[in-house]
């Protein structure tokens, strides 16, 4: 218990990681159809034209790349739903229950929310258990493993926020909308896990003197 003393606020926020991913799983599937009803109302915006030309443009070379597979000069073929590729379907929502391709990725960087929480939050709790038996000093630990718990629980904030802004901004604009959010989460977790590296290599390196 004495060796963990330091590195307690590192665990406590990781912990903290995991439940939030959690709960925020529970949340895409309980509230699955509130969710998608606020993401519908925020993608009623005006969509910039140079975005609605890009999506007809992917369209227009799906169906092209469908019929040159089927050019045998017998007939003309008629792109059918149910020939497209999974990937394609899920890009026009049959695949997933999503109305477009927008939705689609927005319900994807919502979930990418969760995913990166519960993998950060435990990557938090690892790391902090690592600098607990290094020779790294006490305030060191405390300020490393804090680091990595913080930016864990920031990063997977970003995506949420990202898959928020989506429908109103666009995939570029809200991605670089939460710059300044994803940014500093990925310097503090890898400050932490960087501390730990450098401390592990250290140790093993005096050993072997």
């Amino acid at each position: 218990m004495n060796s963990i003393r330091p590195v307690r606020p590192g665990i406590l926020i990781g912990l903290l990681g995991i439940l939030f991913g959690i709960g925020w799983a529970f949340w895409l599937v309980l509230g699955h159809e509130r969710l998608h009803a606020s993401l519908e109302a925020a993608s009623l915006t005006v969509v910039p034209l140079h975005e609605q030309e890009a999506s007809h443009n992917a369209e227009n070379q799906i169906e092209s790349a469908v019929r040159r597979t089927h050019n045998n000069g017998a007939e003309h073929m008629h792109v059918k739903k149910e020939a497209m590729p999974v990937s394609t379907q899920e890009a026009h929502g049959h695949g997933g229950g999503h109305n477009d391709a927008l939705t689609e990725l927005t319900h994807t960087r919502l979930t990418r929310g969760h995913l990166h929480a519960m993998g950060l939050g435990l990557g938090a709790i690892i790391i902090s258990f690592i600098l607990a038996f290094t020779s790294a000093s006490g305030w060191i630990k405390i300020a490393a493993s804090t680091m990595a718990g913080l930016g864990g629980l920031i990063y997977p904030l970003a995506w949420i926020a990202m898959g928020y802004r989506t429908p109103s901004l666009g995939p570029e604009m809200a991605e670089a909308s939460v710059t300044v959010i994803a940014a500093p989460g990925v310097g503090l977790f890898l400050a932490g896990a960087l501390t730990a590296v450098f401390f592990v290599a250290k140790d093993m390196l005096m050993n072997k003197r």
